[in-house]
C-alpha cells in the first residue's frame, strides 16, 4: 500500500484514475512541458523544499523514514502500478505540538529512472481524550503509473488508541476535466496478536469516474465503489512482512477493469 510516513488512513484516493484518453500525448511525454512533466517537477521541488524545512528545524520535532520492498503500488484497492516489484521511501516529520510533515515516492524496479507515485502531506493531530485523538490533514498525490492523476485531498480523521481509525476525505483530481470534489470514506483495524504478530483489516467507499468511448464522444462512467483489504503483519524490531488479500466490490469491476489491483499483496518494510 502507498504509505506517505504517518497518515493513518494506509488507503490513498482513486477516484477519476484516468485523464480523458484525448490527453494520452501529454501522458507519454515524459521530458517536455507537459501537465505531467510539470508535476513531477513541481513534486521535485516540494520535496527539495520540504527536506530543507525538515532539516533545518529536526531539533524541534521528531524524524522519521520507512523503505519498503511490495509487490504492487495500491491505492484503496486499485492499481496505481502494474502487478510489479516496486520500491517505495518515505520520511515524516513530527513536532510535540501535533504538527507533520510527510513525503514520500514510488517506483517500479524495472523502471527506476520514473517516479510512478509521489506524495506530500501536511496534517495536525489534537489528543481529544486518553484514548481519541483527531486528524486534519492535506496530501498531495502525484500518480504517473496505471492510474494518472494529480491529486489534492483534505480530510479529517478519528484515531482509537492504535487499534481503530476512521476517516473522511474529499478528493479533488486537478488532471480531470470534471472539476468537482469526490467523497471518500475509511474504516481501518490493527489488531495486535503474540510473538510479533498482527491482524489489520480495512473497508471503504469512494467514488470514481472511468471514460469511455473515443473523442470526440467521450463519456465518463461514474459511481461509487467499494473496496476492503484483511492482512496479518510480522514485526519484529524495525522490520515488518505484510501479506494483504485485497478485494474490489464485483458491481464495479466492470467498470474499472484493468486499475482492480491485484489480489494479494505482499511488502517487506523497513523503519529508521
Amino acid at each position: 500500500m502507498m504509505h506517505d510516513g504517518g497518515n493513518p488512513i494506509r488507503h490513498r484516493c482513486c477516484v477519476h484514475p484516468e485523464p480523458r484518453r484525448r490527453k494520452a500525448p501529454c501522458r507519454r511525454d515524459p521530458v517536455g512541458n507537459t501537465p505531467t512533466a510539470l508535476a513531477g517537477r513541481a513534486f521535485a521541488v516540494a520535496l527539495i523544499a520540504a527536506c530543507l524545512l525538515v532539516a533545518g528545524h529536526a531539533r524541534a520535532g521528531e524524524l522519521s523514514g520507512t523503505l519498503s520492498l511490495t509487490s504492487q503500488l495500491v491505492d484503496r484497492g486499485l492499481a496505481i502500478t502494474s502487478a510489479t516489484p516496486a520500491l517505495q521511501g518515505g520520511v515524516a516529520w513530527t513536532t510535540p505540538s501535533g504538527w507533520s510533515l510527510g513525503l514520500s515516492g514510488g517506483i517500479e524496479l524495472r523502471s527506476p529512472d520514473h517516479l510512478y507515485a509521489g506524495v506530500v502531506r501536511v496534517a495536525r493531530t489534537w489528543t481529544l481524550s486518553e484514548n481519541w485523538r483527531m486528524q486534519t490533514g492535506l496530501v498531495y498525490y502525484h500518480y504517473a503509473g496505471r492510474l494518472r492523476a494529480n491529486v489534492y485531498e483534505p480530510g479529517v480523521y478519528w484515531l482509537y488508541r492504535d487499534i481503530l481509525t476512521f476517516g473522511l476525505s474529499g478528493v479533488y483530481v486537478a488532471s480531470a476535466d470534471e472539476h468537482r470534489l469526490h467523497p471518500a470514506a475509511d474504516l481501518n483495524v490493527h489488531w495486535p496478536l503474540a510473538g510479533g504478530f498482527s491482524l489489520s483489516g480495512g473497508v471503504g467507499i469512494a467514488r470514481y469516474a472511468v471514460p469511455y468511448g473515443y473523442p470526440p464522444n467521450e463519456r465518463y462512467h461514474t459511481g461509487y465503489y467499494r473496496y476492503g483489504e484483511a492482512g496479518l503483519l510480522w514485526s519484529h524490531g524495525a522490520w515488518q512482512v505484510e501479506l494483504d488479500r485485497i478485494v474490489v466490490d464485483p458491481g464495479s469491476r466492470r467498470y474499472l477493469r484493468r486499475l482492480v489491483a491485484s489480489p494479494w499483496l505482499l511488502t517487506l518494510s523497513r523503519s529508521f
